[in-house]
């Protein structure tokens, strides 16, 4: 026991940082002197000035502009906060200081919330993790009018500074206070410095956070909304989305800025709630117009002129803040893009290779799958890996970029056996991922993730373009195109819609003003929140105590896979008493990242009957499968492990794609033993699964 204490600790070591967090020299934003009088304008001239000159530039890139201006200028603390509640989420967002700020997240404590803090936390690579729970002055509780008081406190907190009004209260302040975010944005408008858009959100849905954290940030108002009263899952009503867009209008006009077209003050809708994504507007199957898509245009299911695009944040709390987060601190620095398509036209004009070429003329770092790499199974033997580069410099996220054909829940690239890669294909992602996917319906149920939007989401894509429904290849704006309107800061909204078409079925979920470029500069040290947990200094206390699990959950959350899987290994091996089913669980997403594919096999095995069936497990199983069947056929034991473990590990959703794989790997030894997983099947499938089951049984019979 001890050794293996001390083995961790030392290696636990080489990656830790000292415990005590100094404080940090808070800089008065773009040097502006409290004290001077406000006609100087001492501290908002050159900003203001840049802002002069974005209004001269072509007005489908100036809120794009703005926002890239608004994130460069910011000073990043180089921390990451862990909140577990609403409390505490706003205790850590009113510790932001005008333009110094660092990114929070919310564990709800699913693995999908530990997924996407890991991801984060390995792509930003701060100096100290530290997490808070249940601290501040904050108590989110009451009916909509107390919430919407406390959000407006809590912004008018997080931003006042900018606009050269110092926080009495100090950092991590236990009094709040009375001041107004109206009046601090209107007095840095008066200067010429303007938010590009408005955040519209309802405090009594889940996606509220996300709204108070792209607000502070992007200087952008708040309008609180209810939303229609109807499930996310369902398109809303034409009604519905014509009171919609009035609510933006209204908001719009309130600011008192310039907003009814594009090129003027607002040109950006960013709505932070779970509603439709989609917009219903007759009776016909494709009579279905993009949420987003709608909002933003006048007139009855946006017949009107543009005045702004949009974008909408999803989620529970801890995946809007997931977006937020990603959106305002990270920088897209590497790409990856997979052309499915013929180099024939219509499909050459998305050709795939030429937006690689164009990212790298940036110095994005890329990794290109195109013809002839770009079939089903060349997908499968590369999705062994996770996609991004989490070795890349602090804050590096990436750009996925894929062309594919198919449905809600498949996507289909040539070659394979039908060619049809399901939602349980889709790879992990060591970073957060921006993604354009050219395919039809991807994102017909993003809350879903059965689908192939929704499980892209699921997997870190932090903002996505898809489609609603069947928009047909032309209403897709072209891949390399795509790349090249990023690279020239066009806010990733306008960007994925062509100027002038009309409205249609392309949606963006996520921040829609998310840019290229610079995330802000970073100070040195840390900053004092009170209360703070240093989560490094308590793993190396819950090691001690020989609380594996919980350990193994903070190294999780400090993105140290390889910490993770070796004290996993270790406990295997020496004291498999202590692995334990929660431990296991914990453990094999970072034994997948690290490759350590049997050790993962083998910790699949210490997991209970709930966790055996767990769809992230699973799909890390299968994920593997390329690997593990390759690997096993030469030796016997492992052959058996495999198979016995796959086959009792078959999805629902995917169970004919998951059974033609290990029929395929089983007919070298028998025919009729690889037959009869496919016909374990038959049952519970219905009359069209048969038909496409049959076709799977004659071609493991060829």
């Amino acid at each position: 026991m001890k050794r293996l204490i001390h083995l961790m600790s030392v290696l636990l070591l080489a990656n830790s940082v000292a415990c005590a967090q100094p404080d940090v020299v808070v800089p008065t934003p773009m040097g502006h002197d409290p004290d001077s009088s406000k006609s100087d304008n001492a501290g908002t001239g050159t900003l203001a000035s840049v802002f002069a000159q974005i209004n001269e530039q072509d007005p489908i890139r100036r809120a794009g502009l703005k926002a890239s201006v608004l994130r460069q200028v910011q000073r990043v603390v180089p921390i990451v906060v862990i909140v577990e509640n609403a409390d505490s989420y706003l205790h850590a967002i009113e510790n932001w200081e005008g333009v110094v700020r660092f990114p929070v997240l919310w564990d709800d404590g699913t693995s999908r919330s530990r997924e996407d803090i890991a991801r984060f936390v390995r792509s930003f690579d701060p100096e100290h993790v530290i997490k808070l729970n249940g601290l501040g002055s904050w108590s989110w509780i009451g009916n909509r009018q107390e919430k919407q008081d406390i959000f407006e406190q809590v912004l008018s907190k997080a931003i006042n500074q900018i606009a050269g009004k110092p926080n009495p209260s100090g950092i991590g302040g236990a009094n709040p206070i009375e001041m107004d975010w109206e009046e601090s944005l209107k007095d840095l408008a008066d200067t010429g410095i303007v938010g590009p858009g408005i955040v519209m959100t309802d405090v009594l849905d889940t996606a509220w956070p996300g709204a108070l954290a792209v607000s502070a940030a992007r200087l952008q108002p708040i309008s609180f909304v209810t939303i229609p009263d109807s499930p996310m899952r369902l398109p809303l009503s034409s009604e519905d989305g014509d009171a919609l867009e009035r609510a933006a209008e209204h908001a719009a006009k309130r600011t008192g800025r310039s907003w009814n077209e594009i090129g003027d003050d607002i040109d950006m809708v960013t709505l932070a709630m779970n509603t439709g994504t989609m917009i219903k507007t007759g009776g016909s199957a494709r009579a279905r117009l993009s949420t987003t898509d709608r909002i933003g245009r006048t007139e009855s299911n946006g017949a009107g002129e543009r005045w702004a695009w949009c974008g909408q944040i999803i989620g529970n709390e801890s995946q809007s803040v997931y977006q937020a987060m990603c959106a305002l601190f990270l920088e897209i620095d590497q790409g990856f893009v997979w052309d499915g398509y013929s180099n024939k036209p219509p499909w050459s004009a998305y050709d795939g290779t030429k937006a690689a070429d164009a990212l790298k003329e940036a110095e994005l770092d890329v990794e290109l799958y195109d013809q002839p790499r770009y079939t089903l199974e060349d997908w499968k033997y590369r999705m062994v890996r996770p996609v991004g580069n989490a070795e890349g410099k602090p804050g590096s996220s990436g750009l996925f970029l894929m062309n594919s054909k198919g449905m809600s829940n498949m996507f289909q690239l040539p070659g394979g056996n039908d060619g049809q890669g399901k939602p349980g294909d889709i790879p992990l992602f060591d970073v957060p991922m921006a993604m354009h996917i050219v395919h039809s319906f991807s994102l017909a149920k993003p809350a879903a993730r059965t689908t192939v939007g929704g499980r892209f989401l699921e997997r870190g894509v932090y903002v996505y373009a898809g489609s609603v429904d069947e928009p047909f290849l032309g209403a897709f704006v072209q891949t390399p195109m795509i790349a090249n309107r990023l690279i020239g800061k066009i806010a990733f909204a306008t960007a994925v819609h062509y100027d002038n078409a009309d409205v249609w079925k392309i949606t963006v979920i996520g921040d829609p003003l998310v840019t290229f470029g610079s995330a802000g500069q970073r100070l040195d040290g840390g900053i004092k929140i009170a209360g703070a947990i240093d989560v490094d200094a308590e793993s190396k206390q819950l090691l001690k105590d020989q609380s594996f699990a919980n350990a193994m959950k903070n190294l999780v959350l400090l993105g140290n896979d390889s910490a993770v899987a070796r004290l996993a290994i270790a406990l295997m091996k020496e004291q498999p008493e202590d692995y334990t089913s929660s431990a296991a669980m914990m453990s094999i997403p970072s034994l997948f990242r690290e490759g350590e594919f049997t050790e993962m096999l083998n910790a699949y095995d210490r997991l209970s009957p709930l966790g055996k069936v767990d769809d992230l497990m699973q799909d890390i199983l299968w994920l593997s499968s390329p690997y593990l069947l390759a690997r096993s056929a030469d030796d016997p034991d492992l052959r058996i492990h495999v198979g016995a473990m796959l086959r009792a590990n078959i999805r629902e959703n995917q169970s004919i794609e998951d059974a033609e794989t290990l029929a395929m790997f089983l007919r070298d030894q028998s025919v009729d033993q690889a037959v009869g997983v496919l016909e374990a099947l038959r049952p519970t499938l219905n009359e069209n699964q048969r038909k496409r089951l049959d076709k799977a049984i004659a071609r493991v019979r060829k």
